[in-house]
């Protein structure tokens, strides 16, 4: 299995060129698009929010930054070095995915200590506490900060540009309208205006899963725990077909990181297909998933592992049933055979330690789908449990996969509690359906605006089960997601 090499390494010739032209004299050169105190239109300076202009000078656009990239982070949207592609960072900067002054998402070489201002310190208050009167109540203000969905007087980008938000910010980020700066949303916890769907805007919902330890054992044929509590995460790979130097390498890794540094920590994590983005018989799929599971080592949990259109030819429509391609082969050979599973489909059970409830976790492969495959389900299915988690890659609406519309129809017939797919890069819960949710947000280019992360699963004291997702970054959970279900799959308050 390859090793990852650390991001933040020693920065070359042409790199360290790049590093100089973009910091060294920046008190002496004022960019394109800047006032003569280095600020972008008006805003106000540096100096007020302890920013080193001498590392982070403000930008509007690229074109700012003589050759580097305008991305946001720390307190605002500065100059800095790409680390796309493998390119590396000077040893006081380490390669962080960010959001671009485009609104994509790059690789940048951000300080590693806050001479670019800490996230949310623009000015005015950080805390959500809305003033009342026309505030009240409305998920894009809190205070003098509003959200990206209005309109404000911040001016980090040009409105007459697709990616800039109403507000004047990039990204998901807030407007203080006390400095006319913008930031990192707010403390408090409200709905950030996107709704169901993962549009994002969440101020700061610390995620809480209790103080209570989770016992139990869950190894590769299920096992025993004190409460259900699992992790989700889907569709992680690169954004161009064979394209190995381009994995998400930064943000699988962070997310394995944050599962595994949540206290308590989830016992075991699902994953819901398209790890790799490779042409069969091209010899790209072993080393891309050498890359996935070099991540998932950071968590200790047991992970088990859905098959997706990426594992068979990359078509949605593809079947390889009877005709196993490369990918399919690292998929079964890597991720199932450690598990002990010789097909694409398999169902483990995770019951309670005091034997109060019983559950099962049932994995189709949707684009290896046959007959058997179809027996199995309904038998698997038919079999009684308390909860029954159902893992498929494409969610209902994809149904030009081949065992998309099969399953269905198999699954109508039988209680589960809830359908987790992935395939679309977003998150969203199907709120006609509450039992089916999407969480694809795991490293593949996102769609919409939802952000990378991951989701979450626990089993409550009444018996219900929890839906979350959180940010990667912040992990902060989305309140306009979150929901609840009974055993059954019906809608919980």
């Amino acid at each position: 299995m390859s090793k990852l090499l650390p991001l933040a390494v020693a920065m070359g010739a042409s790199a360290a060129a790049l590093t100089a032209a973009l910091f060294l004299g920046c008190s002496s050169t004022t960019p394109a698009g800047f006032g003569s105190d280095g600020n972008t239109n008006g805003q106000s300076g540096n100096g007020s929010t302890g920013v080193d202009p001498s590392k982070c000078p403000l930008c509007v656009s690229d074109q700012d930054c003589n050759g580097g990239i305008c991305a946001q982070f720390g307190s605002d949207i500065f100059c800095t070095p790409s680390c796309a592609n493998g390119g590396s960072c000077s040893s006081d900067r380490t390669c962080e995915m960010e959001t671009s002054a485009s609104g994509d998402q790059v690789s940048v070489c951000v300080p590693n200590d806050d001479a670019c201002g800490a996230a949310g310190s623009g000015g005015g208050t950080s805390s959500c506490a809305p003033t009342g009167g026309e505030d009240a109540g409305d998920p894009n203000r809190c205070g003098t900060f509003v959200g990206p969905a209005e309109s404000a007087s911040c001016t980090s980008c040009s409105k007459s540009s697709s990616s800039c938000q109403a507000n004047g910010c990039y990204g998901g980020w807030w407007c203080d309208t006390a400095s006319n700066k913008c930031q990192s949303s707010p403390s408090g916890c409200t709905p950030g205006g996107g709704g169901s769907g993962g549009s994002g805007g969440t101020t700061n919902c610390t995620f809480d899963a209790g103080t209570t330890p989770i016992t139990g054992s869950i190894g590769v044929s299920g096992g025993t725990a004190s409460r259900l509590y699992f992790g989700i995460v889907g569709d992680t790979r690169p954004a161009n077909i064979d394209n190995t130097s381009g994995y998400p390498t930064t943000i699988i890794s962070k997310i394995y990181r944050d599962l595994a540094g949540l206290n308590p920590q989830p016992l075991f994590v699902v994953t819901s297909g398209d790890y790799m983005f490779a042409t069969p018989g091209r010899g790209t799929a072993a080393p891309q998933m050498d890359l996935y599971l070099t991540a998932q080592q950071q968590f200790k949990g047991t992970a088990f592992a859905a098959m997706g259109n990426h594992e068979c030819t990359g078509a949605t429509d593809s079947n390889c049933a009877s005709s196993p391609t490369e990918n399919m082969n690292v998929f079964m050979s890597q991720m199932l055979a450690p598990l002990g599973v010789k097909k694409p489909y398999y169902a483990v059970t995770v019951n309670a330690t005091d034997s109060s409830w019983t559950s099962k976790l049932v994995f189709i492969a949707a684009n290896a789908w046959d007959s058997t495959h179809s027996s199995w389900l309904d038998s698997t299915l038919a079999q009684p449990t308390t909860y029954t988690f159902i893992v498929r890659h494409e969610p209902s609406e994809a149904n030009t996969a081949p065992g998309v519309s099969p399953s269905d129809a198999i699954i109508r017939n039988h209680p589960y509690t809830l359908l987790i797919a992935g395939h679309t890069h977003n998150y969203s819960h199907n709120t006609s359906n509450p039992r089916e949710i999407v969480v694809g947000n795991g490293g593949a280019p996102l769609t919409g605006s939802s952000s990378y992360g991951f989701g979450l699963v626990q089993q409550l004291t009444d018996g219900t089960v929890q839906v979350d997702v959180l940010d990667y970054q912040s992990l902060n959970f989305d309140p306009s997601f979150r929901f609840k279900v009974h055993p059954d799959g019906s809608s919980a308050p």
